[in-house]
């Protein structure tokens, strides 16, 4: 599983607790947008805490309190009021209530149930702490891991290189024991040596006898030297002593007295000046002194004005606060009042779409009482209605209810578009009405009635924006494509994103593997060069190597660890011409210009890296310019640059065309030949000449073999 930031232990000042480590999510796979969220943002018990965590320390962190204050990196600070927020992060707004048992007191089952809370905080705590600990050791044994891994190629290598000596040397070993064999040549030096050496010791032995006698006869004089002048001498001699170490220490007094005196001399005078401006400083000082005294005075007659006019607005400030407090108090009713009006605006909105909707219904049963009344008035004119007889009575009321039948049938079919409810109203109320009952109705009053309505109607109608739903279905249309142009872009940003981060570990893995490669075949190069040395590359960040670079390190025969830039001439080419061996084999380059290479080589290392070039390099062609023999001799072609009557010429030739028989074949008297042979086809100069100012030879290995 990949590791993330919010994996990382984080040390926080005074071991402070993280909300992130306070949370546990329900689902573990949210855990790095959590940490996205909330960050390293620490969670402090008071706001003072939170700002000696915040600012106190190195680093800025994001501290938030228990009371929901919260300060930010920049020095921010936000949150507080008087009412705080709570429950937002709860699964479910009901909490489980306690079960107590009728004998059990709620207190003890509370004291308990802290104890226990206290408990598992504390366990909570040991395991995050163990939890770190494992992780860091995790850390450090991953660490120790991969220099283990590093380390194991290296041993091998140094084993393989401590094998091939010990092989050398074991080879060496007989010559070694045959070299140390003693001759009879040797032992008769010995015995002529050990004869000389009894002769010297005797000539010894009578030196030091003569140097002994010699040496008393010295004492002897010396003694009579020093007992030739007497008692009155040495008295003498005691007295010139004496007086010798008094006229030392009067001298040395002396001249102490003489640097005291020009000590003195100097301090008076520098007394004196500091006099001077002591003097100058306190007559600007009294100066200073009376003028700072007048402004006293006047700063003082300034700060009575002052302090009267700060009484004076201090008054003011009261009074004008007791009209602040009574105008936010006025505030507060308006406000009170403001939010009672909108319920009340509120309430009235919805009365108005009643009285809409009871419009609407009224004018729907206007229609239908109007086509009502006509059937009814066209009833009244066919007939005539005769109070004293019974029967017409009764034949005038069943045509009158199948009138009525009728004219409900004709609203029926009129409004067959309105709901089935609605239908099912107007037959009950068609039914239950009488001719009776219209007859309490005012034709006038209704008509009045409908034409308010009707103005209400309209002053609605103009108020409202009709347009409002085809407004909110544009935006909204507008809001869904700007989503589904938001999705196309962050789907492909993430496309890129994986691309990029697959391309990025591409490179890392290509180039982990060549940086292996040729670490491996440096070893080995380096090894064959020198006989016996070892250099090495290492990265400076594993993690990130293209961050920081490479470091070139050599250990050269019989000789410590050095950087590069520590080495000397020879080695330093030894080292650069392995590296470029090393990047040859990893990846070939068809052409190679290297210039002197052999300038601070010796003749071993000349022949060493001429071979090499001459035998290794098949799939390459290599001009080098040389001016070292053991290097032109094994070109395939020579190129001579040479001066005559103040111009440069060149000749080529091929060195296989002056080889010698195998009787007289030599390195030398090769060289001599192809000297000679080249001077004969030039018909001009040696190339050794002194008038020339610089000939130098270009050697080039054309290995076009591959």
């Amino acid at each position: 599983q990949k590791k993330g930031a919010h994996d990382r232990v984080v040390e926080t000042p005074e071991n402070a607790p993280r909300l992130f480590d306070l949370i546990s999510p329900a689902n573990y796979a949210i855990t790095p947008a959590l940490y996205l969220a909330v960050g390293n943002t620490l969670v402090a018990p008071d706001l003072e805490t939170a700002s000696r965590w915040a600012y106190e320390y190195k680093k800025r962190w994001r501290v938030v309190t228990l009371d929901g204050k919260l300060i930010e990196t920049a020095g921010t600070m936000s949150g507080g009021g008087k009412t705080v927020r709570r429950g937002g992060m709860r699964v479910g707004n009901s909490r489980a209530q306690i079960a107590v048992a009728p004998g059990e007191d709620e207190e003890e089952i509370i004291e308990r149930m802290s104890q226990q809370v206290d408990n598992l905080r504390a366990q909570i705590q040991n395991s995050r702490d163990r939890r770190r600990t494992i992780k860091d050791e995790l850390r450090k044994l991953t660490k120790a891991v991969k220099s283990l891994e590093t380390s194991l190629p290296k041993l091998l290598l140094e084993i393989e290189g401590c094998d091939t000596t010990r092989e050398e040397l074991t080879k060496l070993v007989p010559e070694l024991r045959i070299q140390c064999e003693v001759s009879a040549e040797d032992l008769k030096k010995v015995k002529k040596l050990q004869s000389k050496v009894e002769e010297s010791k005797l000539n010894m032995k009578s030196c030091v006898e003569l140097a002994t006698q010699l040496e008393k006869v010295v004492a002897k004089l010396q003694k009579d030297i020093m007992d030739a002048g007497g008692p009155r001498l040495k008295k003498q001699k005691k007295k010139c002593e004496k007086i010798l170490e008094q006229l030392n220490q009067a001298e040395k007094t002396l001249n102490s007295a003489k640097v005291d005196i020009t000590s003195s001399k100097k301090a008076a005078t520098k007394a004196q000046k500091t006099i001077r401006t002591i003097s100058q400083q306190i007559q600007t000082c009294e100066t200073l002194l009376t003028e700072k005294t007048a402004e006293f005075k006047k700063l003082e007659s300034e700060a009575l004005a002052v302090i009267q006019a700060y009484e004076q607005v201090k008054e003011v400030e009261e009074k004008k606060r007791i009209a602040l407090e009574s105008a936010s108090s006025e505030a507060e009713e308006l406000k009170k009042s403001e939010s009672e009006i909108g319920l009340i605006e509120i309430d009235l909105v919805g009365k108005v779409d009643a009285l809409k909707q009871q419009i609407s219904e009224c004018q729907k049963k206007k229609g239908l009482w109007e086509k009502e009344i006509t059937a009814l008035n066209e009833v009244e004119d066919e007939f005539d209605i005769d109070d004293e007889d019974d029967q017409n009575e009764s034949q005038s009321s069943n045509e009158k209810e199948d009138r009525v039948d009728d004219s409900l049938e004709h609203v029926e079919m009129t409004d067959a578009d309105g709901s089935s409810s609605e239908e099912a109203e107007k037959k009950s109320t068609s039914l239950v009405l009488s001719y009776k009952a219209l007859e309490k109705y005012d034709r006038e009053d209704l008509k009045e009635t409908i034409i308010t309505l009707q103005n209400e109607r309209n002053v609605l109608a103009k108020n409202a924006n009709m347009g409002a739903i085809a407004e909110y279905r544009k935006k909204e249309a507008d809001y869904l494509s700007r989503v589904c142009e938001l999705d196309q872009v962050t789907e492909e940003r993430n496309t890129a994103r994986r691309e990029h981060e697959e391309l990025r570990r591409q490179r890392l893995e290509m180039f982990m593997d060549g940086f292996g490669v040729i670490t491996l075949k440096l070893k080995e190069m380096y090894q064959m060069i020198t006989l016996g040395g070892d250099a090495e590359l290492e990265l400076v960040d594993s993690l990130d190597p293209f961050s920081e670079g490479i470091v070139f390190s050599v250990r050269p025969p019989k000789k410590s660890w050095k950087n590069i830039s520590n080495l000397s001439g020879g080695e330093k080419t030894l080292s650069s011409l392995s590296l470029v061996f090393a990047l040859h084999h990893f990846k070939p380059t068809p052409l190679y210009v290297m210039d002197e290479i052999d300038a601070a080589l010796d003749f071993k290392n000349v022949s060493i890296v001429a071979n090499y070039i001459k035998e290794r390099t098949k799939n390459a062609q290599f001009i080098i310019i040389s001016l070292r023999n053991n290097m032109f001799e094994l070109a395939d072609r020579l190129v001579g640059i040479y001066k005559t009557h103040n111009a440069s010429k060149s000749i080529a030739i091929n060195p296989k065309s002056f080889i010698l028989p195998a009787n007289k074949r030599s390195s030398r008297k090769s060289t001599t030949a192809l000297a000679d042979a080249t001077n004969n086809t030039s018909s001009s100069n040696d190339l050794s000449n002194d008038k020339a100012p610089r000939q130098s030879t270009r050697s080039q290995a054309d290995s076009f073999m591959a």
